[in-house]
């Protein structure tokens, strides 16, 4: 018991560099600094409790960047061969992966889903109607990959819920719509703490913490950005969260979920500090 104990509130997280797109500012944070260009990275974690390796997302898959420009017509770098690397640099292959959890199946988070068809596959069946049943805004923009209702078909271990799920090995589900029909926040209870994985809800960190007046680019050099002004209050949502009734009330259940409200414990989907530091727990 002591050992089931450990494991599952002993899970080490790491993020893993999927590649980047260049997009302004703006666009992730509701028209502030619209001409300040950022590379935000497309990211998955990897979490291990010395028993389980467990994958989210699987990033965004090289036929979606063509010409070099992804999502919004913006310059981007990513594919299979990110995903790929970056286990590879854990020391890992796909094969070594038990258990991949989408936090929701755009196509920047689920473009490697066939390089996992064995593995315990986790998503929203909400998420899934969502793919199946896209507004025109979703099927405009691209949100989703044309490819994934064909991937997912020839997977082999799919598990669809709906709602919140704590796991037998300590990780808990959580749904947050606002962003898709079936986003999905994932808490992983570490030694240091309860660490939360929000995919795009928020895409990063400043749209829970509007006042924020510094960020975190690739590499680590901080700059300096817009605060929200108190109209804007209390989250910056950006022109991708399709239902905001549904979305404030996801953010509401997120500020819950750590046993603090600060931006360390948030691990989004976009958050260039998350791959600067990597380890988390």
């Amino acid at each position: 018991n002591e050992r089931k104990i450990s494991l599952m509130n002993n899970w080490k997280i790491k993020s893993l560099y999927y590649g980047k797109i260049n997009v302004p500012r703006g666009v992730m944070a509701a028209g502030l600094d619209p001409e300040l260009m950022i590379d935000i990275p497309y990211i998955g974690y990897l979490l291990q409790n010395g028993k389980e390796n467990v994958l989210v997302d699987t990033g965004i898959h090289q036929d979606n960047i063509v010409d070099g420009r992804a999502w919004g017509g913006y310059t981007a770098v990513g594919g299979n061969q990110y995903v790929l690397g970056a286990l590879e640099k854990e020391g890992l292959k796909p094969t070594d992966i038990d258990t991949v959890i989408y936090t929701h199946l755009h196509n920047d988070h689920a473009g490697g889903a066939l390089l996992f068809p064995e593995a315990r596959t986790i998503f929203q069946r909400d998420e899934y109607a969502n793919l199946l049943n896209q507004i025109p805004t979703q099927m405009i923009r691209s949100d989703f990959d044309k490819r994934t209702p064909g991937d997912l078909t020839q997977l082999k271990n799919i598990y669809m819920f709906d709602g919140d799920l704590i796991l037998p090995n300590g990780l808990e589900l959580y749904k947050i719509p606002g962003h898709t029909l079936g986003s999905m926040a994932i808490v992983v209870p570490t030694a240091e703490g309860r660490f939360v994985i929000t995919g795009d809800l928020p895409h990063m960190i400043t749209s829970l913490f509007p006042k924020m007046d510094k960020m975190e680019l690739l590499g680590g050099e901080m700059i300096d950005i817009t605060p929200a002004p108190d109209n804007m209050m209390p989250y910056l949502f950006n022109s991708v969260i399709y239902n905001h009734f549904a979305a404030y009330d996801s953010f509401n259940k997120l500020k819950l979920l750590p046993e603090t409200f600060e931006p360390k414990w948030y691990l989004t989907g976009h958050d260039s500090w998350v791959i600067n530091k990597h380890s988390f727990g």
